[in-house]
C-alpha cells in the first residue's frame, strides 16, 4: 500500500502540470458551479472501467448535461487511451471535453465493491470516479482548472475520508462543490 506521502506526491504533480498549462494558455477559464445532489450517484455496481464509463455517459445525457451518450463515452475512453485518469485511494478522475457535453459539469459515481479493470497508480479497484465534462467551446482553461481543483482536492486525506464513506448524495453533492466553487 502506497504512503500518503505518494498519494500527495501524485495528484501535487497532476496539480501542479495542470496550473502551469493553465498559465501558458492564458484564457480564463470557467469552473462550474454548484454540484447538484442529481449529480452523484451512489450504490452503483460497476462491472469494470467500459462499464463506469458508459453509466456516466448515459447519467449525463439523462441530466441534459449532453446530448450524445456514445459519442461522451468514446470522449472519455480516448482520454484512457491517452494515460489512465485512474489514481490512488479508490480514486479516479475520468475527463472529457467534446462538442456533445452542453455545460460544464462534474459527476460522481460511487461502487462500494470497487470497479475492476481501471489501470490506478496503486493498482487497486477504483471506488469513487469524480467525472469532469467540458464543451470544447469553453477551450482547455476550463477542464485544465477543473482537473487542477480536483486534483488539489485529491491531495486531501480528510476531503477523500469524507467522500469514501458518505452514501448521502446530498453530502458528497456539498463535499465536491466545496472544493470547485
Amino acid at each position: 500500500m502506497l504512503k500518503r506521502l505518494d498519494i500527495a506526491a501524485a495528484t501535487a504533480s497532476l496539480a501542479q502540470r495542470a496550473q502551469r498549462a493553465i498559465a501558458d494558455r492564458g484564457d480564463a477559464p470557467e469552473v462550474a458551479g454548484p454540484v447538484p445532489e442529481c449529480h452523484v450517484a451512489t450504490d452503483q455496481s460497476l462491472a469494470d472501467r467500459d462499464g463506469a464509463l458508459d453509466f456516466i455517459a448515459r447519467r449525463a445525457v439523462e441530466l441534459g448535461l449532453a446530448h450524445d451518450a456514445n459519442e461522451l463515452k468514446e470522449a472519455l475512453l480516448r482520454r484512457e487511451v491517452e494515460g489512465t485518469t485512474g489514481m490512488m485511494d479508490g480514486f479516479a478522475i475520468p475527463h472529457a471535453k467534446a462538442e456533445t457535453i452542453e455545460c460544464v459539469s462534474v459527476l460522481v459515481v460511487k461502487d462500494a465493491d470497487g470497479i475492476e479493470g481501471w489501470d490506478t497508480m496503486d493498482e487497486l479497484p477504483v471506488h469513487v470516479a469524480i467525472a469532469l465534462l467540458v464543451p470544447v467551446s469553453h477551450g482547455a482553461a476550463a477542464h485544465l482548472r477543473l482537473l487542477s481543483k480536483l486534483a488539489d482536492a485529491l491531495m486531501d486525506e480528510g476531503f477523500r475520508a469524507s467522500v469514501k464513506s458518505s452514501d448521502d448524495p446530498e453530502e458528497i453533492a456539498s463535499l465536491v462543490t466545496a472544493r470547485f466553487v
